[in-house]
């Protein structure tokens, strides 16, 4: 019998954990989207034991940067396999009300329902011996125009017509970059460096755009967050070493008005 496909939605609860369409590593608190296969058991009787406990194997969960996640499988894979509604997702209920909007409108990229992106007709093609006459640099260029082609376009939002030029003019810019740079520039501003390239151009952009966003001051730990969709302001919590799990964050309060520091160039 065909397998069952399960998603589920979470803040990651460390930094451990690799990105399978990218292998770069996924934040902590950052938010991330699994998807695992459960084999389903023939109801006929006729399988032996070792088979039936073979057929209920559950797979061990692959996770996906939620920018990365839409690229995993092609448009018709998902509009099979995606679950209508997004909150029916494991760890749904415990995002935030506006990465829960997040997360349905990256599932209605993917099924190709949403007119802010086109997701490929076919899945993302796995890394291949380079042919004959190949360079590096071609394939770079490759890579790089996979990414800009596949990858959802970015809405205005909340944005004012100069914020977002800005932040284009921005993202342009550090598109140039490679993924060493972009977190040598992240680091210095005290902002999370690892992630997918795509991820890094857009954080880096916004920060150098708007400013960067200081730290919770309910928790004084996690980095504010800032929606260019809802234009909401959250914390995304974080993960207490002192004991070993990961903690939620009410901050800020619905009167606090936040300050951004300027952007510091790397050199």
């Amino acid at each position: 019998m065909a397998p069952q496909h399960v998603f589920e939605v979470e803040y990651a609860k460390s930094g451990r954990a690799g990105c399978k369409h990218c292998k770069a590593k996924i934040d902590k608190d950052a938010m991330r989207v699994g998807h695992k296969t459960v084999a389903q058991a023939a109801e006929d009787g006729g399988e032996d034991a070792a088979a039936r406990a073979n057929s209920h194997m559950l797979e061990s969960t692959k996770w996906y940067h939620r920018e990365c996640f839409s690229l995993m499988k092609g448009k018709a894979w998902f509009k099979k396999n995606l679950p209508e509604n997004a909150s029916s997702c494991s760890g749904f209920e415990m995002l935030k009300i506006e990465d829960q909007e997040v997360v349905t409108k990256t599932f209605a990229i993917c099924r190709g329902e949403s007119e802010d992106a086109n997701v490929a007709d076919m899945p993302t093609p796995s890394k291949k011996r380079e042919a004959p006459g190949d360079t590096q640099e071609g394939s770079a260029q490759k890579q790089r125009k996979l990414e800009t082609t596949a990858a959802p376009a970015l809405a205005q939002g909340v944005l004012t017509d100069d914020q977002f030029k800005a932040f284009q003019v921005a993202k342009d810019e550090f598109a140039k970059k490679n993924v060493a740079q972009l977190g040598a520039m992240l680091a210095k501003n005290g902002l999370p460096k690892s992630g997918a390239k795509q991820l890094l151009v857009e954080r880096a952009a916004e920060c150098k755009a708007l400013g960067v966003p200081p730290a919770c001051p309910t928790c004084e730990k996690g980095r504010l967050q800032f929606s260019r969709v809802t234009g909401g302001i959250s914390c995304p919590g974080f993960f207490d070493d002192d004991a070993a799990r990961f903690k939620k964050c009410k901050g800020p309060s619905a009167d606090f008005s936040m300050v951004r520091t300027e952007w510091q160039e790397l050199f």
